[in-house]
């Protein structure tokens, strides 16, 4: 589907007119590229000035900044409605923290309006962020089709290198939603102990420890969500449970300090607001996986059900030296007290690194787990830990180094935001919402090594291992979430990374690259488009200064003073390593051939195709039965007289009209067997084409053959009309005649 028509099925009827005007602009860029005289060209011309006033440039600009000049009119106008969408975000949450602040008990009618204003302002948030997506992809396609354009007549210059670290400082793409999310969270959170109070019921145990419950078995399991539904089921979640904030953000969920946060955050919220960079709900989440050459932590995730194999995990601010804890992989300890790595609430499978040396560090790895297995609980530990099965984990920690060399073979970079119940129906469910998850070999690795995971991961933790309610159900109606039976974010960053070297690749992998490139445009969320905007800008850039011969004229000043601008840091745009094939080993495939395979059907495309070819053979079934049944008929006239019959039997020629009841008959038998066999031949072709991922207009809206269906039926029964007509008119011609004698 071309962009300008995907903006206008997506975008929400009261923002289109506010959206980029992308078809205006395609057609712009022809009048300032070309500048021809034809009747088109001056068609265009006249819609282009109707839409931006005639101020398409003066003359002796050059053609880039013509048309950098009409961007810049489009992204005012973006920012403009971007501002205005914002406030009237943050008038309706204030509208309900107006109703929650209020001192004394709130009637069953306040707590309704409050629930209302809340929803409207998530259905708000949701669209602000699609409204990002849309402007920002509408605003790079059109440099890039600038620059493919102009590159055909042979002008100079790069739009893209410059515009694109621009636009990515523009308004409507830099804001963040941080702080009206949280206002989203806190209004939510008043509102249930509103609630609570009005029913007279007891707040529920806000401690992790109380949540979990006495015993710490079992483990998390993990689901996959596309980035684009991320804001809503973001918004979903904290419906219903409270947003654990890290630790050098501290909000009180009740009493004074609660409506003082509030009001903070209101005030942050401002496009004035000078505390805006102090809402933060997210902490960067490390982890670091270690394995022996033989890959035998990583075997074991696959086939162990339990929480097997062991990582190097730091989240968030912490107190200790290094902030990092070696704990068991998928254990419930990530997501209970241990959420920001605090050495001071430990399980029986996490003992701190007692090291500033940083992740990966092998040695300190084992020193830490020798110091635990000789039964020294690590200080700052509170009372209730196991001291056998802290000792026995930390002796399998140091065992799995007996089995080889022991080394960091991935690391896994995550934003993560961590929520937790405290109601009866989500009372000991911890979650973990990770976005912009990144895959390298080493901890700390340049962003431009990592390899980008495209999915967010939303990781749940509970007591009696089992993920379900209103929440999940909710989350599982946006179509937005996968559950994969075993998943292992460690096990699949290392087979993304050592695809060459691994035993097998996991039961999912293959699947989710299939996944991955079957997905629809828009799938990927705004922070896909900005890394991928970055990269494609340097290497234009790069690629400009590379092919500028020396003695060249100068940059025009508009270009130049935009090329000056240094980009946004951001992570590098993720690239899925390739193996050398020429250096690769003979036997082994490579990444390549295994990331790459033939796309199978999916069951809906297969299901409606073959319904389609069903709905053809049932048609054509019935006009060959009614076209037998005319054969038969057409052979039993003139019984009395003796059938005579032709063709070895095909037709009877006893009279001039079963002879041609007969070839009509046989006519719309041949008519079923054509059409029949065209529908299973194009349900063939169609199933081609969707396995190779060909998704054409020709296979899948082809007009000729039902058009010449529909006409030869059409023909068919006027044929029989006029057959039936021509005898009744004689009829009625002749007992006209007869009444005038």
């Amino acid at each position: 589907m071309k962009f300008g028509k995907q903006i206008k099925r997506q975008a929400d009827p009261g923002h289109l007119n506010h959206c980029i005007a992308y078809d205006v602009l395609k057609k712009a860029i022809t009048v300032v590229v070309t500048q021809d005289s034809t009747k088109d060209a001056a068609t265009e011309l006249r819609e282009v000035n109707a839409v931006f006033g005639g101020n398409t440039g003066v003359a002796g600009m050059t053609p880039v900044a013509r048309f950098h000049s009409l961007l810049q009119h489009e992204l005012a106008k973006v920012n403009r409605f971007a501002k205005l969408l914002l406030r009237a975000l943050l008038d309706t949450l204030r509208e309900a923290h107006l109703i929650l602040s209020a001192a004394g008990q709130l009637t069953q009618e306040q707590l309704t309006q409050v629930e209302e204003r809340l929803n409207s302002a998530k259905s708000q948030l949701v669209g602000f962020e699609h409204f990002q997506y849309l402007n920002f992809n509408g605003f790079k396609k059109i440099a890039k089709k600038f620059d493919k354009q102009a590159g055909s007549v042979g002008i100079g210059g790069s739009l893209s290198s410059w515009f694109l670290p621009k636009l990515m400082r523009e308004f409507f793409v830099v804001e963040s939603l941080n702080a009206q999310v949280l206002a989203l969270a806190l209004g939510h959170a008043s509102l249930r102990r509103r609630g609570r109070e009005l029913r007279g019921e007891m707040a529920m145990p806000t401690s992790p420890l109380a949540a979990m419950g006495a015993t710490h078995a079992g483990c998390t399991r993990t689901f996959w969500l596309t980035p684009k539904e991320r804001m809503n089921v973001l918004c979903s979640l904290v419906k219903r449970f409270d947003v654990v904030m890290p630790p050098n953000i501290a909000i009180s969920p009740g009493g004074r300090g609660f409506a003082d946060e509030m009001q903070r955050v209101l005030l942050t919220m401002a496009p004035d607001g000078m505390a805006r960079s102090l809402c933060c709900l997210s902490a960067e989440n490390k982890m670091a996986y270690y394995d022996v050459p033989a890959f035998r932590q990583y075997q074991g995730r696959l086939t162990s059900q339990e929480p097997f194999g062991f990582r190097s995990r730091q989240t968030g601010a912490v107190s200790s030296a290094s902030g990092e804890l070696i704990e068991r992989d998928g254990a419930l300890s990530a997501l209970g007290p241990n959420v920001f790595t605090s050495d001071a609430h430990l399980y029986a499978d996490a003992f701190p690194l007692e090291s500033t040396a940083g992740s990966g560090d092998v040695p300190s790895l084992l020193t830490s787990a020798a110091v635990v297995a000789q039964g020294h609980v690590p200080e700052g530990c509170v009372a209730y830990i196991d001291a056998r099965s802290l000792k026995a984990f930390a002796g399998e920690v140091q065992q799995s180094a007996t089995e080889g060399p022991l080394s960091c073979v991935a690391a896994v970079v995550s934003s993560r935001v961590v929520l937790r119940g405290d109601t009866p129906q989500t009372q000991g469910i911890s979650l973990a919402l990770d976005d912009d998850v990144r895959f390298s070999r080493e901890v700390g690795s340049e962003p431009s090594e990592a390899v980008d995971f495209p999915y967010c991961l939303l990781e749940v933790a509970t007591p009696q291992d089992a993920a379900s309610g209103i929440w999940l159900d909710e989350i599982r109606s946006y179509a937005a979430i996968r559950d994969v039976q075993g998943f292992s974010i460690g096990a699949h960053a290392i087979a993304e990374l050592h695809s060459e070297k691994v035993p097998k690749l996991p039961e999912w992998y293959e699947p989710l690259n299939i996944l991955q490139q079957c997905a629809q445009e828009g799938t990927w969320g705004l922070q896909k488009e900005l890394r991928e905007a970055i990269t494609e800008a340097a290497q234009e850039a790069q690629g400009a200064q590379k092919a500028e011969p020396e003695g060249s004229p100068p940059v025009p000043p508009i270009a130049q003073q935009k090329v000056a601008i240094t980009p946004v840091p951001s992570p590098a745009v993720p690239r899925r390593p390739v193996a050398d094939p020429i250096k690769a080993p003979a036997n082994v495939p490579s990444p390549l051939e295994k990331a790459t395979p033939i796309v199978p059907v999916e069951p809906k495309n297969f299901m409606a195709s073959e319904r389609t070819m069903l709905e053809w053979m049932h048609t054509v079934l019935g006009v060959a039965f009614l076209g037998v049944a005319l054969w038969k008929y057409s052979l039993r006239l003139s019984a009395d007289r003796g059938a005579e019959l032709i063709f070895s039997g095909l037709l009877n020629s006893a009279t001039t009209g079963s002879l041609a009841l007969g070839c009509y008959s046989l006519i719309l038998i041949a008519v079923s067997i054509a059409f029949a066999w065209y529908a299973v031949l194009t349900h063939i072709r169609r199933l081609k084409a969707l396995t190779e991922n060909k998704l054409t207009e020709g296979v899948f809206n082809r007009r000729a053959g039902p058009v010449a269906f529909a006409g030869v039926l059409g023909i068919a029964l006027t044929a029989q009309l006029v057959v039936q007509a021509i005898p009744l008119l004689a009829s009625l011609g002749s007992d006209a005649r007869g009444s005038d004698y």
